[in-house]
């Protein structure tokens, strides 16, 4: 799948497994970019970038879709 304009396709990372969950409140997720789009000046393929979980738009294959404006940060790995 490819990226068009300032879009940014991630492959989100598992969640983590926890014995008891009371209440999830992560409002941010992660994942590593495997598509961007021609407009997309400050991520490349390969980074690991955090984006709130409200901006992202489901994808086939268990991507989601953000815009690159909408995204929170990369990792350094």
């Amino acid at each position: 799948m490819k990226a068009i304009l300032d879009r940014v396709f991630i492959r989100p990372d598992e969640p983590k497994k926890r014995a008891l969950i009371i209440e999830e409140k992560e409002e941010t997720l992660s994942g590593v970019v495997i598509s961007v789009g021609p407009e997309v000046k400050s991520i490349k393929e390969g980074e690991h970038v955090v984006y709130f979980k409200w901006d992202d738009l489901k994808a086939p294959n268990g991507l989601v879709v953000v815009r690159e404006r909408n995204l929170l940060g990369v990792y350094d790995e």
